[in-house]
């Protein structure tokens, strides 16, 4: 089953790759984004701001917005370009979901992809797995934003 991109953390974090004219075009006559769950993101704008927080993160959330019951966290693999050219992500259901395990799973993901990276011959600087992240927005009380 194919998903929308902005629906999923891998889809999320390679659009956050796009330079933003091509976002655009991608996007052209698109007044909303179809929703899978009712947290998908609906709206351009909120689009662009979650793309915009993932380059500063380093790595994509889905927050159940593929699925009611799952979240996922991804983050970047590069070539020896330095381009962004895939993905690695880790899935997990919310029932299981704490702070202490979102940040393990997100650092195993990073750590991952990192070595996925480096494999292919890329020599930039990778995600250090060890940096903590800041907590999800589910974990601050946050979730709901504007266009979701």
């Amino acid at each position: 089953r194919r998903l929308p991109a902005h629906c999923t953390a891998v889809g999320k974090m390679l659009l956050s790759g796009l330079p933003d004219a091509e976002l655009a075009e991608r996007y052209r006559g698109i007044d909303r984004l179809p929703a899978l769950t009712a947290n998908s993101i609906t709206e351009l704008d909120a689009l662009r701001r979650e793309l915009a927080a993932i380059r500063r993160r380093g790595v994509a959330y889905d927050n159940c917005e593929s699925n009611a019951d799952a979240r996922c966290v991804a983050a970047p693999i590069h070539d020896h370009r330095g381009q962004l050219v895939a993905a690695m992500s880790i899935s997990f259901p919310i029932v299981r979901d704490t702070p202490e395990r979102f940040r393990e799973l997100a650092r195993l993901v990073r750590v991952g992809a990192g070595e996925l990276s480096r494999r292919l011959g890329y020599r930039g600087t990778v995600v250090d797995p060890e940096r903590v992240l800041e907590s999800p927005p589910w974990h601050r009380g946050d979730a709901a934003r504007e266009g979701r």
